[in-house]
């Protein structure tokens, strides 16, 4: 079992009030935990290089102290990490949709073989065929209820926030990117990354003797880090994807074809 090496917040945090968290967050660059939150995006970025996570780490340490602005800049490489994040959070994401939903109970559970098919089918760029959505849960999945939830509130900031800079010169909805949410709000992604973690953990589909989240190799977020969790909302599945699923043989891996982000605070 591995256990990620944050410290605990110096007092519990349970998040109620999502609009002043949101607005106190996004309106500065100013990183309020730091210690929580560059060690989380070492985890994120490099789950399975220690190499990588301790150089990314001295990066993110070398920028300015809380009480300074964060730097416009990230580190190199980010923007591929932040496309495969994607579609890991929609892998991720889907299964807790069905999971909670209740689907394919007569069909085996959910898998994440099945929630690879519907990410494929509803994918629509380039690069986007079921092999991709593979190899990046290989690469990422031991942090996917991390990376889940760091996309989702994202989402949301966008949906918030679309066009209006929350300061003069402030960066602008579609300059927000899970990264950076995770940097600002390490405690809201803490939060939702239990519940993503713990459903990850628990839910053995008919069939399946272990879960979908290896419970020997995920990163799991430590027990004392001090926040109550907040559950996902569970998405509606269209009934689209249900025949989608239905026509799905097993081991089938689907055809490629815009990865879905639903808002998620109310």
């Amino acid at each position: 079992m591995r256990t990620m090496e944050i410290p605990p917040f110096p007092r519990k945090i349970e998040i109620r009030d999502f609009n002043n968290l949101f607005r106190t967050r996004l309106s500065q660059k100013v990183v309020m935990w730091p210690e929580q939150a560059i060690p989380l995006l070492g985890y994120m970025c490099c789950p399975n290089d220690p190499a990588g996570r301790e150089a990314l780490l001295h990066t993110l340490r070398s920028w300015p102290r809380p009480s300074e602005a964060m730097p416009p800049t990230v580190p190199k490489g980010l923007r591929r990490i932040q496309h495969d994040w994607l579609r890991v959070a929609d892998i991720l994401h889907i299964h807790y949709d069905l999971v909670e939903g209740h689907h394919q109970a007569r069909r085996g559970g959910p898998s994440i073989g099945k929630s690879i098919t519907l990410a494929a089918t509803n994918a629509n760029s380039c690069g986007t065929g079921a092999a991709t959505f593979w190899k990046n849960w290989s690469t990422y999945k031991d942090v996917a209820h991390l990376i889940a939830a760091a996309t989702l509130i994202c989402a949301e900031a966008r949906t918030r926030y679309r066009n209006k800079p929350l300061w003069p010169g402030g960066l602008s909805w579609s300059q927000f990117i899970p990264f950076q949410m995770t940097m600002l709000m390490p405690d809201l992604v803490l939060a939702v990354g239990l519940e993503f973690e713990r459903v990850g953990l628990s839910a053995l589909p008919h069939g399946r003797t272990e879960p979908i989240l290896d419970p020997a190799a995920v990163w799991r977020i430590p027990p004392d880090i001090n926040v109550v969790p907040i559950p996902p909302p569970i998405r509606k599945i269209r009934a689209e994807d249900l025949v989608v699923l239905n026509h799905r043989r097993a081991g089938s891996r689907g055809k490629a074809n815009v990865t879905r982000t639903t808002p998620v605070f109310g």
